[in-house]
């Protein structure tokens, strides 16, 4: 599959392709009886589901670092408390080279389904990925992301 991905060609996926309803928060908890894994980051998530919906029409992304160059992410349902916690966002490490002033490991959209991952997503194994650094194209699904493009990241000038 990411072989499928990797090759496609043409334009990078738009917010605006993947357009979203915007609905209010209901939510005023954070259910962790039917979160798997949401336990560990009490703290971090509670203070997220005070805030306001800012993905995907009705959830709130929340962030913290795992390390240097290393970050983590969920996804909360703003209308239920429930966490997603795909392994894609359980540690992207960073990729700093050859990138734009205005790069963002994450970039979402309140009104979009679409998520853009900028270095390497998935879970750390002796403090790496095994995914190719580059900028991951997610299409936010009901409670899970699928894949929809992958561009390897720029080689270095100086290579």
């Amino acid at each position: 599959m990411a072989s499928f991905v990797a090759g496609q060609q043409g334009k990078e996926p738009a917010f605006e392709s993947y357009p979203v309803r915007v609905e209010s928060k209901t939510a005023r908890a954070i259910d962790f009886r039917n979160s798997p894994g949401a336990s560990k980051f009490r703290t971090r998530l509670r203070e997220a589901i005070k805030g306001d919906v800012n993905f995907a029409g009705r959830y709130i992304i929340s962030g913290w670092g795992c390390g240097s160059g290393c970050s983590q992410m969920a996804i909360i349902d703003a209308k239920t408390g429930r966490v997603f916690m795909p392994d894609a966002l359980a540690g992207v490490s960073a990729w700093y080279y050859d990138v734009e002033d205005d790069y963002e490991v994450y970039t979402y959209k309140k009104n979009s389904r679409l998520l853009v991952v900028r270095g390497a997503p998935g879970p750390m194994t002796d403090g790496d990925t095994e995914q190719e650094p580059g900028s991951y194209y997610y299409e936010w699904r009901p409670n899970r992301l699928r894949l929809i493009k992958f561009v390897p990241r720029p080689k270095p000038k100086n290579a």
